[in-house]
C-alpha cells in the first residue's frame, strides 16, 4: 500500500510540475538576455549539452545542476537568476526520471525521504528568494568556490561516516528490502540529517544545483548505505525541486525551451552514464570530472576579471 501511495505521489508531482512549467514559464522576465533557440541547428547543441550534463552528473552519482548552471552562464549568456531557475526545472525532470528508475529497484526509503523533504523545502524557499539578489560577480565567485570544493572532494576525500555502525536492536533502526532480495539495515543519525537537509535545501534554491551532490554524501555520512542514499536522494530532490519549480515559475526565471531540450538531453545522458559507469573505473571518472569542474571554475573567475 505504501509503495502504491508513493507512486501516486510521484505521478501527481510530475503532473503538477509539468503544469507549472507550461503555465508559468512560457515567457521570461524582461531582463532575460540570453541566447534564444532558433531552428534545428539551435536545438541540437542544447540537447547535446543536456546529454553531457546528464552523463557527467550520473557518473559522479549526483544531478547535473552543479555543471549545468555554469554552462548556462558561460555558453548561453544566462543571468544568474535565469540559470538557477532553468537548472532547477531541468533537475526536476532528471529527478523524476531517476525516481521512477529507483522505484523499480525498491531502494527508496520513502519515510525518510518525506521527513528530510519537509525540512529541506523551507530551505529551498529561502534560497530561491535570496538568489534574486545575486549579481554576476557575486554569483560567479560563490559558484566557482563551490566547484573548487567539489573538485577537492572528488580527488582527495574518500568515504567518511559519522555513524559507522549501530546496534540493529536500536529503535531507530530502519530496514529496506530491494528488488534483488538484498536487505539494507541501518540506524541514521536523524538530528544531523535534519539539520543537513535544511542547509542543502537552502543551497539548492540559492544555486539551482538540486542538492544531490550534497545530499548523497550527507546521507552516507549519517550511516545510510550508499545505494539507499542515492535512491532516496533522488526522491527528495524530486520533491524539493518541484517546489523550486513552482517558485521560479512565479518569478518567471525559467526558460521553457531550454528546459524541455536540456531535459531530453539529461535523461538520455543519465541513461548512457549509468551504462558507462559499469565499464569505467570510478576513480578515473572522478578525476576526469574533477579536472573539468576546475576548468569551469577558473573560467567563471576569469569571466568577471
Amino acid at each position: 500500500m505504501r509503495k502504491m501511495a508513493a507512486r501516486r505521489c510521484v505521478l501527481i508531482l510530475a503532473l503538477m510540475g509539468a503544469a507549472a512549467l507550461m503555465s508559468g514559464c512560457a515567457f521570461a522576465r524582461p531582463d532575460a538576455q540570453h541566447d534564444m533557440i532558433r531552428g534545428f541547428f539551435g536545438v541540437v547543441p542544447v540537447v547535446l549539452t543536456g546529454v553531457f550534463v546528464g552523463l557527467a552528473g550520473t557518473l559522479v552519482g549526483a544531478g547535473g545542476g552543479f555543471i549545468l548552471v555554469p554552462i548556462l552562464l558561460i555558453m548561453y549568456g544566462f543571468t544568474p537568476q535565469h540559470a538557477i531557475g532553468t537548472s532547477t526545472a531541468v533537475v526536476f525532470l532528471n529527478a523524476l526520471s531517476g525516481t521512477f528508475a529507483y522505484m523499480s529497484q525498491e531502494r527508496i526509503d520513502y519515510g525518510l525521504g518525506v521527513k528530510f523533504s519537509v525540512v529541506a523545502v523551507p530551505g529551498v524557499v529561502i534560497g530561491a528568494i535570496l538568489s534574486q539578489q545575486f549579481n554576476m560577480v557575486v554569483f560567479s565567485v560563490i559558484f566557482a568556490l563551490l566547484l573548487m570544493a567539489v573538485t577537492y572532494t572528488l580527488i582527495f576525500v574518500d568515504e567518511f561516516y559519522l555513524v559507522c555502525s549501530k546496534s540493529q536492536t536500536e529503535p531507530s533502526t530502519r530496514v529496506v528490502y530491494d528488488s534483488t532480495g538484498e536487505t539494507h539495515t541501518y540506524s541514521p543519525d536523524m538530528a544531523v540529517g535534519f539539520g543537513g537537509s535544511f542547509l542543502v535545501g537552502i543551497l539548492s534554491g540559492l544555486l539551482g544545483v538540486g542538492g544531490g551532490l550534497m545530499h548523497v554524501p550527507l546521507m552516507s555520512f549519517i550511516g545510510i548505505p550508499i545505494h539507499i542514499a542515492a535512491a532516496t536522494s533522488h526522491f527528495i530532490i524530486l520533491i524539493t525541486s518541484f517546489f523550486g519549480v513552482m517558485i521560479f515559475a512565479g518569478l518567471k526565471t525559467i526558460d521553457l525551451d531550454y528546459t524541455v531540450f536540456l531535459g531530453i538531453g539529461t535523461i538520455l545522458g543519465a541513461y548512457y552514464g549509468a551504462r558507462l559507469a559499469l565499464n569505467v573505473h570510478p576513480e578515473v571518472i572522478k578525476r576526469v570530472i574533477a579536472v573539468l569542474l576546475l576548468v569551469v571554475s577558473v573560467k567563471l573567475i576569469l569571466g568577471i576579471i
